[in-house]
């Protein structure tokens, strides 16, 4: 029985000293985040003062003059920029004059169109595109002196590539190369990246410090599994300190799920971040 015992108790500390080792050097640097806002409209001063008040926000850069983001700034909130991967805005007449015909995806002849967000599918397998993203990050992310890069729409390679598995692949190791890249221009630099699970899992593990959840939804009863398998698979990576997991929730049980996984959650009001 005593040996047992010893045992049990030698177990336990291998397993505190371990853990703790893991939090010193691999733990993410965004593991003392405990709220979060994303905003990506034009601030008023009331929008300013809440966001202020959080402890990391995610905004769209060209939204903010350079005096609304030293305000921010000034409550030491950490800051990240908003880019698109996979999609270019119409509005977005900055990036769209730099674009050229090999930059945008095209299937059957045509390029890829998305109505509901007046976007198109970007090719980032494209060095003159990824130099495009690169430009955006330098010229209005790193220069104006904010924390870090929050990467949207990295599911969409996932989505519209999903019956191409080799296209789906030589676009996430293209986005390895995006994130190589900014590792060597811009070593200080905090990386989020929105969805794209199975990229995550597969390619950019070891190359972001947060993943966004966003849709995080208690009673998805048509992917109940797909859920839990990757709310699992998230809670893991997180407790070994491999990354910081937020979520976007609608309601008060995914937002209690959320904190019951320890992961962040935003409340998302009338489907809108504005």
């Amino acid at each position: 029985m005593r040996k047992k015992m010893v045992w049990f108790l030698i177990i336990v500390v291998f397993f505190i000293v371990g853990k703790g080792l893991i939090s010193l050097f691999w733990s993410s640097t965004l593991n003392h985040i405990n709220s979060f806002q994303i905003f990506y409209g034009s601030p008023t001063i009331e929008k300013i003062n809440s966001l202020s008040k959080s402890d990391l926000v995610i905004i769209e850069p060209m939204a903010f003059s350079n005096q609304e983001l030293a305000l921010v700034q000034e409550s030491k909130t950490t800051i990240i920029g908003y880019v698109s991967l996979m999609e270019l805005e119409n509005w977005n007449t900055e990036l769209k004059k730099q674009v050229i015909d090999s930059d945008y995806v095209i299937q059957k002849g045509k390029q890829i169109y998305i109505e509901e967000w007046d976007t198109y599918i970007m090719d980032i397998r494209e060095p003159h595109y990824r130099d495009i993203l690169l430009w955006k990050i330098n010229h209005k992310i790193v220069e104006r002196k904010m924390d870090g890069v929050f990467f949207d729409t990295v599911d969409d390679l996932e989505y519209y590539f999903r019956d191409d598995p080799k296209i789906v692949k030589e676009m996430q190791i293209a986005f390895v190369t995006l994130l190589h890249d900014l590792e060597r221009l811009h070593p200080e630099l905090l990386i989020i990246q929105n969805r794209g699970f199975k990229t995550y899992q597969e390619e950019t593990h070891r190359l972001v410090d947060g993943v966004l959840w966003e849709d995080f939804e208690a009673n998805n009863q048509k992917e109940e599994q797909w859920t839990n398998k990757w709310t699992a698979f998230f809670k893991r990576e997180q407790f070994w300190g491999r990354v910081k997991v937020f979520t976007v929730v609608s309601d008060k049980p995914s937002k209690q799920l959320s904190l019951n996984n320890k992961f962040t959650p935003f409340v998302r009001l009338n489907n809108t971040y504005q």
